[in-house]
């Protein structure tokens, strides 16, 4: 089946990853650990600031954990529209394993972590979430989205999580795939949905 663009409502979902953190920089699973960007984290927030400088963007929507939050206000700078909270951008919940490093996680729970190797996709996380119950919350609410707006451009900030299983979902490609991609701190990914549901990923990481 051949899917057009031309002609036809489409809406633009352009991804941005929060700016640099500490905790980035450490290597740890941040989860819902709530750190400030760092200076270069702001720096970072303000050059993709300067390359969404002159779109025109519907509704902005971001999580509501501070680094994802700020870098949210710094590119809006462009734009001066609201901020629509939604805590289902969050990034996955790491549970008992917030702000650890792998080797670290193996290290002080190494039965724990030998059954998340084994399934990394259902383990759940004690205190925190599976894969799949981070990869449906996220998705849901890119399918509601789709659901209310039939065209439009939508700014979306939030985590690497959220922008992998973004990419995942939209594409077709279904939780597995989400571990395939990979967006630097303030990288842009921009994915086109025309009236169909068809999804385009026109541009990623820049």
């Amino acid at each position: 089946m051949l899917h057009h663009m031309g002609g036809q409502k489409v809406i633009n979902i352009i991804l941005v990853r929060h700016g640099q953190t500490k905790m980035n920089l450490r290597g740890t699973n941040s989860g819902w650990t709530d750190h400030e960007l760092t200076e270069e984290g702001i720096a970072q927030a303000y050059k993709a600031k300067e390359k969404l400088a002159g779109l025109e963007i519907d509704k902005i929507y971001a999580s509501p954990l501070k680094r994802a939050l700020k870098t949210a206000e710094i590119i809006n700078e462009n734009f001066c529209k609201e901020i629509i909270l939604d805590g289902d951008l969050r990034e996955r919940s790491f549970g008992i394993w917030e702000d650890m490093t792998y080797e670290e996680i193996c290290e002080k729970y190494p039965e724990e972590s030998a059954e998340w190797i084994k399934d990394q996709i259902n383990y759940c996380i004690k205190e925190g979430e599976s894969t799949v119950q981070f990869y449906n919350r996220v998705s849901g609410f890119f399918d509601s989205l789709l659901k209310k707006y039939n065209e439009g451009t939508f700014l979306i900030v939030g985590h690497l999580g959220t922008v992998m299983i973004a990419i995942a979902h939209l594409l077709g490609f279904g939780v597995e795939a989400m571990f395939r991609f990979r967006v630097d701190n303030c990288g842009i990914t921009k994915i086109s949905v025309n009236d169909e549901g068809y999804a385009y990923l026109t541009h990623m990481n820049i």
